[in-house]
């Protein structure tokens, strides 16, 4: 039965080489832990959100890499450890063994995190990739392991609106996590704040775009919330949209298009929509932004 869970659940992916075998094993691994994080009562203290939140649950057409988190408004801290044994145990019945490695600090943003590290994987995927692909099994390093960082922000910019969802693998489980809106609200903090140095995340944009195709409103109410907590908003005024569109063409005006293409490559599957990426596309969202007061 294990086995045949794993199998369904890879068979949602266009599996076609080791790499893409190994991501989609990854996020497989990923929907386990979160089905562990819900049997040890993990969201009764935190929300879902980030990127592989909208991939799991909204449908985000890209592969995503951590599994993210906020504490939700009433809950004054965390202790990671106490989930470890859950999540350790939902991947044993499903034929995975790893360990689940809290950090033992917290750090200076007020990231608590842990590493969930599976033992070599060449057994499962041999029992599991579906039918047919069986010799990309034999391809993998008998050592191959997968690493999954989950990360929960402890800071004080709560004021997200949250629901409740119900995803279905491995099996249906309720799972806590931010509107979509709210999800917008931190995707475009993200944009918006992220220190780029070397590295722009080109993932940031691509998440953006998805939002506006979805006809997504932006809760500016938590942007606010995030910017003032982060020093980005410090106006005696409350955030409204024009201030928000002045910040985003901004960060527009100074976006290395090809940097962020370059980031987001190893993220999709089919990167021909990146073909006409450029500054003009981008700003031309501003058009398009709605918002929820």
């Amino acid at each position: 039965m294990a086995v045949e869970v794993v199998r369904e659940m890879l068979s949602r992916y266009d599996i076609n080489d080791p790499e893409s075998a190994r991501k989609a094993l990854r996020e497989v691994l990923q929907e386990i832990v979160l089905f562990g994080l819900h049997e040890g009562g993990f969201f009764e203290s935190v929300a879902f959100y980030g990127g592989t939140a909208l991939r799991v649950l909204h449908g985000l057409d890209r592969f995503s890499e951590d599994l993210d988190f906020s504490l939700r408004p009433s809950i004054e801290t965390i202790e990671l450890g106490a989930f470890g044994l859950a999540v350790e145990n939902s991947l044993r019945r499903l034929e995975v063994e790893a360990s689940f490695e809290p950090s033992p600090t917290i750090s200076p943003g007020g990231i608590a995190s842990a590493r969930i590290r599976t033992e070599p994987l060449t057994g499962i995927l041999s029992l599991s990739v579906p039918s047919g692909l069986n010799d990309l099994a034999k391809k993998f390093p008998r050592n191959q392991t997968l690493r999954i960082k989950l990360e929960v922000d402890t800071g004080q910019a709560r004021n997200f609106r949250e629901e409740i969802t119900y995803p279905l693998y491995p099996i249906p489980f309720p799972l806590r996590t931010m509107t979509l809106p709210c999800l917008f609200a931190g995707k475009m903090h993200a944009l918006l704040c992220r220190t780029w140095g070397v590295r722009v995340k080109g993932r940031d944009w691509y998440d953006c775009l998805w939002f506006v195709r979805k006809n997504v409103a932006i809760n500016l109410p938590y942007l606010e919330n995030k910017l003032r907590h982060s020093g980005h908003w410090s106006e005696l005024e409350p955030l409204h949209g024009e201030n928000l569109l002045r910040l985003y063409e901004d960060r527009v005006s100074r976006l290395d298009v090809e940097a962020a293409k370059k980031d987001l490559y190893p993220f999709l599957q089919d990167s021909r929509s990146l073909e006409n990426w450029s500054r003009p596309l981008f700003a031309s969202l501003t058009k398009r932004f709605t918002f929820e007061e």
